[in-house]
């Protein structure tokens, strides 16, 4: 069985990478958040411990902005570092952006093998590992298609590694692994902040179940976790976060101190329109993680609650103490973003795959009512689109649980899904002295097992969806590239495109300073900006100033560059100050 095993999560492992690796290197950038980091990286690559964005800001700009900030530090320095490093090996291109994260997320899916074998068995770590190898959220993420990319994989796979090295020491009781595990939780803040501390939370939670005596000791086990053990893990973390947070304070107090304001002001305010009701996670983003058996999963994790108040085994206990210690706060928080969950996606379909994998379990009669109703359901109830799309629509939403009325079909599904598995296993109980139940319900299990089959084969064609997606971006990557390898340093451009993220896309690529001469704003429209005064300011602070026209407007300045990217034409005039353009007019 261990042989067999082992096979089986080597070939999902080597799968789930060789997939997520086509077309890893597409061109296009994404703009939340994908372009910020590239552009932060790879600036990185001249000075390590200086994180800029504009490297070289020739125009003013005001240090609580972090979409125009010199120094950058929106964002803690691990993950970025990392593609630093890999710009350093595989050179300045989109295959080095993304490359860490296809590393890590396949090491996570290891991680989550390794938890669920250790709390359950290991068939339930081979489901679990295979459910999250073909996540088509994760899977966007690490192509940058998502409102995330790096720095939530990275979240995701130091929590996860602390995680399970906490789930180590509790079983062997030995001070240096939760030591590793602080240090493991450090690099998780060090990826994305307070986000990580749900390794804390969950040594908490289990250090007093164990001491109000609500977990039950395992035979023939020692576990072991008292208050000191919650000291080395803090202390740890605390020691691995300590030398950034003081270099940062130090060297950039202003923005350091700013940024965290903004990040602690996400649980009462709401920030850059991501502000919601609490229902929101629930019932809008998280489907986006478990596309096709959403419900299946919630009322898996119902079953699982039933369960450990029940047995008060410490494998159910963890799991949901990791689920619920995610979902609870995202949900409390005001402001709420798609990726915050994500490090709650490995316990969640954990408990997921014990439902499944306990289907198997002869004579089981519970979790095969579970399978089959919830398969019965997901077929009769379909599952719709949120009526409520978009980030800017917070204002209108005044209802108590808006989501919840708009997804109304989730509720369906997990009210059919309970009111049939009542029926089913009442007739399981009922048909007890009938010599033929068992080959009888073996043959609904399998029935169950082959329906089910077809949201796997579904889940496997999104993710794989992802990285046939293959957006490219010649446009900007030809003109940044021809800009790097032909204008001075201390030249700054200015693009026309009031398109969201252009000037980051040409930015990344020219690695010079771009700005847009034109931009979208959601109230006002379109907003032209003052040409001559954007050349005389960018001039005065030592910069050669050029326009980068894209639009098919035609500009009174001298033209330096015109040509073609795919028959789609682009001029670049050079911004003389005033007098010198009258002249050359004249």
């Amino acid at each position: 069985m261990i042989t067999s095993s082992r096979f089986w999560i080597i070939s999902i492992l080597s799968t789930s990478f060789l997939t997520v690796l086509t077309n890893l290197d597409h061109t296009a950038i994404h703009y939340w958040d994908e372009s910020f980091h590239a552009i932060v990286s790879r600036n990185l690559t001249k000075h390590p411990f200086l994180f800029t964005l504009y490297d070289q800001p020739w125009l003013a700009f005001d240090y609580k902005n972090w979409g125009g900030n010199h120094i950058w530090l929106h964002k803690p320095p691990l993950a970025m570092w990392k593609i630093c490093l890999s710009y350093w090996t595989f050179g300045f291109n989109t295959f080095a952006l993304r490359f860490p994260s296809a590393i890590l997320a396949t090491a996570s899916v290891w991680i989550t093998y390794q938890i669920s074998q250790h709390l359950f068995d290991q068939r339930t770590g081979l489901i679990a590992a295979f459910l999250q190898s073909f996540n088509p959220f994760l899977f966007g993420s690490v192509h940058g298609y998502k409102y995330s990319d790096h720095i939530d994989i990275s979240l995701l796979f130091w929590v996860e590694l602390a995680c399970w090295l906490l789930l180590c020491a509790i079983r062997s009781g030995r001070w240096q692994t939760y030591v590793l595990c602080g240090f493991a939780q450090g690099l998780a803040y060090l990826s994305k902040s307070y986000l990580a501390l749900i390794t804390f939370g969950i040594a908490s939670v289990v250090w007093l179940s164990y001491r109000i005596k609500f977990l039950r000791p395992e035979p023939n086990t020692i576990l072991q976790i008292r208050l000191k053990h919650l000291g080395y893990v803090f202390l740890s973390s605390l020691i691995t976060v300590l030398p950034w947070t003081i270099y940062c304070l130090v060297h950039h107090p202003k923005e350091f101190l700013w940024e965290h304001k903004r990040v602690i002001d996400h649980l009462s305010t709401d920030v850059e329109s991501w502000g919601a009701t609490w229902d929101r996670p629930l019932f809008d983003y998280m489907t986006l993680f478990y596309p096709g058996f959403y419900a299946f999963l919630l009322l898996s994790v119902l079953f699982l609650i039933v369960v450990m108040i029940r047995k008060r085994r410490l494998s159910e206990f963890f799991v949901l103490a990791w689920s619920i210690g995610v979902i609870v706060p995202h949900c409390y928080a005001l402001t709420k973003t798609p990726s915050a969950t994500m490090i709650g996606l490995p316990p969640l379909l954990i408990c997921l795959s014990v439902v499944i994998s306990r289907t198997f379990n002869h004579m089981d009669g519970i979790y095969t009512s579970c399978l089959i109703a919830s398969s019965i359901s997901l077929r009769i109830v379909k599952g719709g689109k949120s009526l409520v799309q978009g980030r800017d629509q917070f204002d209108s939403l005044n209802n108590f649980a808006p989501y919840i009325e708009t997804n109304f079909w989730i509720i369906q599904q997990i009210g059919l899904s309970l009111f049939l598995f009542l029926a089913l296993y009442i007739i399981y109980r009922g048909l007890s002295r009938w010599k033929f139940r068992q080959k009888a319900w073996n043959l609904m299990r399998i029935i169950a097992i082959l329906a089910s089959m077809t949201y796997i084969t579904s889940y496997i064609e999104s993710a794989i969806a992802v990285t046939q997606t293959n957006r490219n971006d010649s446009y900007h990557k030809v003109i940044g590239e021809k800009i790097q390898a032909t204008y001075s340093n201390n030249s700054c451009f200015f693009i026309d495109d009031a398109g969201y993220g252009s000037h980051f896309f040409l930015m990344f690529y020219a690695n010079r300073s771009v700005y847009q001469s034109r931009y979208n704003d959601h109230k006002k429209g379109i907003v032209e900006r003052n040409l001559c005064q954007l050349a005389k300011k960018s001039i005065t602070a030592g910069a050669k100033p050029y326009l980068v026209a894209t639009i098919g407007q035609t500009y009174s300045y001298p033209i330096v560059e015109e040509g073609k990217v795919y028959d789609r034409p682009y001029i670049i005039y050079q911004m003389l100050p005033k007098e010198e353009n009258d002249e050359h007019k004249n």
